[in-house]
């Protein structure tokens, strides 16, 4: 992809599927948080999210690239993508981590953390930041939890203290979730008291943020270390009020995340083109928020 001045970029996408350490395609959400039958039968693959995202005649495919790394990566290089963030599950063995480590250059990683595991998460956390440096953002998301807990709830703070004394990002979903299951713990108005409480901490907003968005905008106006993915929406419903602020005063903080596999790259790319971003703000959003907001920038 090109910027529409002509100037090249090497595009990092913040969110991409890779499954190599899963036979199957599933969802990590307790089943015990789904009540309605519908999501039940479809637990654990990702068809519970199947009213919102029906898959188009090359998602077979794609879900295939997903599982092999050599394809995976000669699918960024088609589209030009430099980097990208895969995440990985809690409990991911150690040669998925090193096999992702020999493609650094390519790869960095967000681990799936439950709050509820208590030290167990933290220290899993420091023991994977010390021997894999591709490990740059934790994430958490809130309406996959079981009990349901807010963002500000005691238990994740010792998960924000691991991220800041290990220097990773924490990516945290915000908005109505796809499953059906309650969306307050997803409000980003809980995150307001952690910004104030850990003003190094970094994070991440992704998946939307609606009906909250305005919400999600002020709080990157008041917190400097509040980015914005765009995982989980394509681009043609992205947020207005997000690409406003994004062509003003929030340049630096709108970060691209594709969403893919259950978007195809054809799509991404050919909507993305359509945006009204201003031709300075494009390599902000496709490249370098990305690196200063997961660290990238401190990577030999």
């Amino acid at each position: 992809m090109e910027l529409p001045s002509g100037s090249p970029v090497a595009i990092i996408d913040s969110f991409s599927q890779l499954t190599l350490d899963t036979d199957g395609i599933e969802v990590p959400i307790p089943r015990a948080a789904l009540r309605d039958s519908e999501s039940l039968s479809a637990w654990p693959s990702t068809d519970i999210v199947g009213h919102l995202f029906k898959k188009d005649a090359g998602r077979q495919l794609r879900d295939q690239i997903m599982g092999d790394l050599d394809l995976w990566i000669e699918n960024l290089d088609r589209w030009s993508i430099g980097r990208a963030q895969v995440p990985l599950n809690f409990e991911t063995p150690d040669a998925t981590f090193d096999r992702l480590s020999e493609h650094a250059d390519r790869i960095f990683v967000s681990l799936r953390v439950d709050p509820h595991d208590g030290m167990t998460a933290v220290r899993r956390i420091g023991d994977l930041a010390r021997r894999y440096p591709i490990l740059k953002s934790v994430m958490i998301v809130p309406h996959m939890l079981y009990p349901h807990i807010a963002p500000n709830s005691r238990e994740y703070y010792p998960i924000y203290s691991a991220c800041i004394e290990n220097d990773l990002a924490i990516m945290l979903n915000v908005g109505f979730p796809g499953p059906r299951v309650p969306a307050w713990t997803q409000n980003p108005m809980h995150i307001d008291e952690v910004c104030w409480f850990f003003p190094e901490l970094r994070v991440i907003f992704k998946h939307g943020g609606e009906p909250w968005t305005d919400t999600c905008v002020k709080m990157m106006q008041t917190w400097p270390n509040v980015y914005y993915a765009t995982s989980g929406f394509a681009p043609k419903y992205y947020p207005k009020s997000v690409l406003d602020y994004a062509n003003t005063r929030g340049s630096d903080k709108v970060i691209f995340a594709g969403y893919w596999p259950m978007l195809s790259y054809d799509r991404i790319f050919a909507e993305a083109g359509e945006l009204a971003l201003r031709d300075e703000v494009w390599p902000k959003f496709l490249s370098s928020n990305a690196e200063r907001a997961f660290g990238l920038t401190n990577d030999s």
